[in-house]
């Protein structure tokens, strides 16, 4: 199968992520990356979200039956406001679906449905139009305003006040037999009374409790097909149908969905997995594709994950080094960041979080759906990341060069084997943090790519060299001290006339009349990084003295405010 052969094959993967794109944006980032050829260096970055891929897709194929159709599409449903669309008719546009990357408007037999689905009739066979006074909608299904009855009310009683629709236009989906009777989904009258009381609210209370049974006619109705050589047209399905539509209007008809004993199901299909009930082996698609995988394919796929890592040198980049101290130092700080999510969430592995394929969540018992929680998960790891590339853009001078040599530089504390035997500890591990800028990385590797592998180019940095541009990127603290030709009382007034701070304006206006009498007038000053050493006399040489970098600067004390600024830079 095409997962199987992803790991060895880059196009094939690219293929395959790219018709299974999600709204993480996580498979576009993944084949960006294969794309420069990471996948053909064994990163183990990529390998390990290609792995999780594989084994969601797996999970999901034996768990749920989610089968991937190209030819199809999940899309908000509206109506066709100009009128132009005949009874029957609907228009659909999708987006980047055309072989250029433009918007493709479906032409042709289509196949409309809408979840839950659970009657024949629910399956809607149409046609889709092109209708040029549409094509401002895309990514959208419009149906026709025309005709007796609208197709959403035929498909599960939909209608469109934002109801989802899928759409499939392959032609091997297209059903021999089009377009069974639609079932009559009217709801039920409402009980009404003359004023409503708090006995009718409890009433109500304890009557939903008691018949809440939507799940147990949903798998009834899914046991019975199965059962069936009828499927969905069986007697009994149709009848449970009917029930569920009316367990869905139970909350708001207060009228309960009566399910009678020869309607419920006792033995359960393989593929339902009901542990604590009798079950047999389905003959039908769902059973055959529930036994063909393998529950090892996704139990143990953590022990699947690779950490080793081969130091790229197409991302060997000239003056990195300005920027390996600060990259060592903000790649702890991100660790930190990313553990405290998985710890947050309740996720395992590193490979899981910054993918969205959560195979197992060590935190249960919340109500939420599982997709729910994993767009929770999901929408702090992009805010996360969001904030790291902040922090990557933040202080960079406005150069391609610079751009390079820091993503690099990110790389490299990553990737490298002597930074990976800086770090042991469990963060250090991590390999997503030079992916904050795939872009960037990918930029540099295509750039890059006709580099042979050098020894030099794998050796080490120059840690002295790192070190030097470390200290030159601290930002220097000066204090700066000042007397006058007047003579002062020894080192007690040099202690009162020091100052890193001025007072603020308020505080210098209340006692400008005393500052008038007892400051002298300042004739020469230091400026400084570190305290001068005590002198017996407070009379200092006049001219400003620079220390930076352990290099001394003297400038005049008469000299400008440009003389200043060009010996502090």
């Amino acid at each position: 199968m095409d997962m199987d052969r992803m790991l060895e094959k880059p196009a094939e993967a690219i293929r395959t992520l790219l018709s299974n794109i999600d709204e993480f944006g996580t498979t576009r980032s993944m084949a960006r990356i294969i794309q420069a050829g990471f996948l053909e260096k064994r990163d183990p970055y990529i390998v390990n979200l290609l792995k999780m891929f594989r084994v969601s897709m797996l999970k999901d194929l034996k768990k749920k039956a989610k089968i991937l159709v190209n030819k199809g599409a999940f899309l908000l449903g509206i109506m066709d406001e100009t009128g132009t669309l005949k009874e029957g008719e609907v228009f659909c546009q999708i987006s980047g679906a055309s072989s250029k990357g433009r918007h493709k408007v479906i032409q042709g037999e289509t196949v409309v449905f809408r979840n839950p689905c659970f009657h024949p009739g629910d399956i809607r066979v149409v046609k889709a139009v092109d209708n040029p006074k549409l094509h401002h909608l895309v990514d959208v299904l419009v149906f026709s305003s025309q005709g007796f009855r609208d197709i959403p009310s035929m498909c599960s009683g939909g209608d469109l006040d934002g109801d989802d629709y899928t759409i499939f236009w392959d032609e091997d989906l297209i059903p021999k037999t089009k377009n069974y009777e639609a079932m009559d989904y009217t709801a039920e009258a409402p009980l009404r009374v003359d004023e409503v009381s708090i006995m009718h609210i409890c009433k109500f209370f304890v009557n939903y409790i008691n018949n809440d049974n939507l799940g147990v006619i949903a798998n009834a109705h899914l046991a019975t097909a199965d059962r069936s050589a009828k499927g969905a047209l069986d007697g009994a399905c149709l009848r449970l149908a009917q029930l569920h539509s009316l367990a869905v209007d139970f909350p708001k008809s207060g009228k309960p969905a009566k399910l009678s004993d020869d309607l419920r199901v006792s033995v359960f299909p393989d593929f339902m997995q009901k542990k604590d009930k009798e079950s047999y082996e389905s003959q039908k698609v769902l059973g055959k594709i529930y036994r063909e995988i393998d529950k090892s394919d996704y139990k143990e796929y953590q022990s699947q994950l690779v950490d080793n890592t081969v130091y790229d040198v197409r991302l060997r980049v000239d003056n990195m080094e300005r920027y390996i101290q600060e990259a060592r130092e903000l790649k702890a700080e991100y660790g930190r960041d990313l553990l405290a999510l998985m710890n947050q969430y309740g996720v395992q592995t590193e490979a899981e979080i910054v993918s969205g394929y959560i195979i197992k969540w060590l935190k249960k018992g919340n109500r939420k759906s599982m997709h729910e929680i994993q767009k929770q998960t999901m929408a702090a790891v992009t805010n996360m990341r969001k904030l790291w590339r902040e922090r990557f853009d933040r202080n960079l001078e406005d150069e391609l060069g610079a751009r390079h040599a820091k993503a690099a530089a990110w790389y490299y504390v990553t990737y490298h084997p002597e930074e990976r035997f800086r770090d042991v500890s469990e963060e250090g591990k991590f390999l997503s943090f030079p992916w904050i800028v795939d872009d960037i990385l990918c930029e540099i590797a295509k750039m890059n790519n006709s580099i042979v592998s050098e020894e030099d180019r794998a050796k080490p940095v120059d840690d002295a060299l790192v070190k030097r541009f470390g200290d030159a990127r601290k930002p220097m603290q000066y204090t700066m001290y000042y007397s006058s030709d007047e003579e002062s009382e020894g080192e007690e007034d040099l202690d009162e006339l020091k100052s890193s701070e001025h007072d603020d304006s308020e505080s210098q206006d209340e006692n400008a009349d005393d500052e008038e009498e007892i400051t002298p007038a300042i004739k020469s000053f230091v400026l400084t990084s570190q305290p001068p050493p005590k002198q017996p006399s407070t009379n200092i040489s006049p001219e400003i003295t620079i220390v930076k970098n352990e290099n001394h600067f003297n400038v005049s004390a008469s000299e400008g405010d440009e003389a200043l600024a060009n010996a502090l830079l």
